[in-house]
């Protein structure tokens, strides 16, 4: 069966959409009892200090009361069968149980308040802990109780759903394996900084682009939209003879394989196979209409994000497209959830070597859209350029990529003395033979980790780049090459694969960048 629909863009996508979603309200009037959402569910962790809705389905004008601690609400579901109430606002560490009655009695046990966070993205997102360095020694560490995480199962829709699957899990040693360790390690630092309970919902699936994250409504206004759609149904078109040569791959790497086992050598990587374009993870919406519309509501604190591999590649356009897209993606969900600019935090891609990209800089490009987005209100980024793997797509150092998360949110969100960026450039002087660059962020003073500054380039008016030799001058940075007599431009870390160096005084790395704009 063919799934990708050939749609006008501005019509039938979303007629489509309202005609399902029709449908899917139409099936919940027929509840008997009174359901709850798999969110609200034992071992939940509610936000602390925030008037929180809690809702749920039941017949037709029946009467559902909800009670939690002192709490008692009354109200009567709609014609749609829908119910909503809305608790005052809960005291952190507070344990608790969540009883609705109607027809019938729902007790969701071991409630309780602290910070909850929602994560999502791609295959860096859902990188499991078992999967991130030191696993065993994670394991053996990880007795948090009152560290919760509720994992949204895949799915896909083309119509908004209300509900999905997934259950909170107790952070102990044997669950912890299988949480999202960049979420996980973030809301570790959150907790132990704190020290209150921490709920992590996590929403990711591998492989997905950015669009199918979106709202259907904020795709619709997308200015590339029309043309997303097209370059979908070339894909669809062309996948027949794409799908044979993977499978020839394969075939190959299965012989390879087998070949170095009896061997007793490593593996080979196995080729990807990303199945048929128009399944639904790759489709405008579907993952949002799936995966996040059935959380809008729950409150949050704030989103990470950890996503953008399968957009990067497209050079300074691509990135800037990008840019809008992600713009777009947290304008949407900031208005779905009704919170205002709730913190938005998201990781920039880390070093790779990328071997398919000839350019070489596709990624640092990519990373230039990434940091671009920092213009939209109340977001951050997470620098992630020295812990990445060159030959992996997938780095393991999960536990620096979630710390730097957290920081951002234990500055910017919870006011604590912490440093949480690194040196960001600001801007540059012109002096004959050098050019001299001065940062914001760098506490503690600029440092060369590890030897002289790497990664540095210059050129001048003829726009041919020329590695350059770096030094530190206090706060600044001094670049020159003997290749350029008048340098007018630099970058920095301007590569898929950058060795860079420069940090500041708190660890934390200096963002890749350039001056020119050619």
């Amino acid at each position: 069966m063919n799934h990708f629909m050939k749609l006008n863009p501005q019509k039938n996508f979303f007629s489509y959409s309202i005609l399902a979603l029709a449908l899917a309200l139409a099936v919940q009037t027929t509840f008997a009892e009174v359901k709850l959402p798999a969110l609200f569910s034992d071992h939940m962790v509610l936000q602390s200090g925030e008037r929180v809705p809690v809702w749920g389905w039941a017949k037709t004008n029946e009467t559902v009361t909800v009670e939690i601690g002192t709490q008692k609400l009354v109200t009567g579901a709609d014609a749609a069968g829908k119910w909503r109430v809305l608790l005052e606002p809960l005291p952190a560490g507070a344990n608790l149980t969540l009883t609705v009655r109607g027809e019938n009695t729902l007790t969701v046990q071991d409630v309780l308040v602290g910070e909850v966070w929602l994560g999502s993205g791609q295959s860096n997102m859902g990188l499991q802990v078992k999967e991130a360095n030191q696993f065993e020694a994670e394991k053996v560490a990880a007795n948090f109780p009152e560290i919760r995480m509720f994992t949204v199962a895949h799915a896909a829709s083309p119509a908004a759903r209300e509900e999905c699957a997934g259950r909170w899990e107790v952070c102990h040693s044997n669950t912890v394996g299988n949480f999202s360790a960049a979420l996980y390690f973030f809301g570790r630092e959150i907790h132990q900084h704190l020290k209150v309970p921490v709920g992590l919902i996590h929403s990711s699936w591998g492989g997905t682009p950015i669009q199918p994250w979106m709202s259907g409504e904020a795709l619709q206004t997308y200015p590339g939209y029309a043309a997303l759609l097209e370059r979908k149904q070339k894909e669809v078109a062309a996948w027949p003879e794409r799908e044979q040569k993977i499978t020839a791959e394969l075939k190959a790497w299965e012989l390879k394989a087998a070949e170095a086992k009896a061997a007793n050598q490593s593996v080979p990587a196995k080729p990807w196979n990303p199945g048929p374009p128009d399944s639904g993870q790759y489709m405008p919406a579907q993952l949002y209409n799936a995966m996040i519309h059935p959380l809008i509501g729950y409150r949050l604190r704030g989103v990470l994000w950890y996503q953008g591999e399968a957009n990067a590649g497209g050079g300074a356009a691509g990135a800037s497209d990008y840019t809008d897209l992600q713009s777009r993606l947290i304008a949407g969900w900031r208005e779905a959830w009704n919170l205002g600019d709730f913190p938005f935090y998201f990781a920039q891609l880390p070093n790779w070597n990328n071997d398919g990209d000839r350019s070489s800089n596709s990624w640092a490009f990519f990373r230039e859209g990434q940091a671009n987005i920092l213009k939209v209100p109340n977001t951050g980024m997470a620098l992630t350029i020295d812990i990445g793997d060159s030959g992996n797509i997938h780095p393991k150092k999960k536990q620096e990529a979630g710390r730097r998360l957290a920081l951002l949110a234990l500055a910017g969100v919870y006011h604590q003395a912490v440093i949480s960026q690194g040196p960001q450039f600001w801007k540059h002087e012109t002096n004959g033979a050098a050019i001299k660059l001065y940062f914001l962020h760098a506490a503690g003073g600029l440092v060369a980790r590890g030897g002289p500054l790497k990664s540095f380039a210059v050129a001048g008016k003829d726009k041919q780049w020329h590695t350059a030799e770096a030094r530190l001058d206090g706060d600044t940075v001094i670049v020159s090459s003997k290749e350029v007599s008048q340098p007018v431009a630099v970058r920095y870390g301007w590569a898929n694969d950058p060795d860079c160096n420069l940090f500041n005084g708190a660890d934390l790395p200096a963002s890749p960048f350039r001056t020119d704009r050619w």
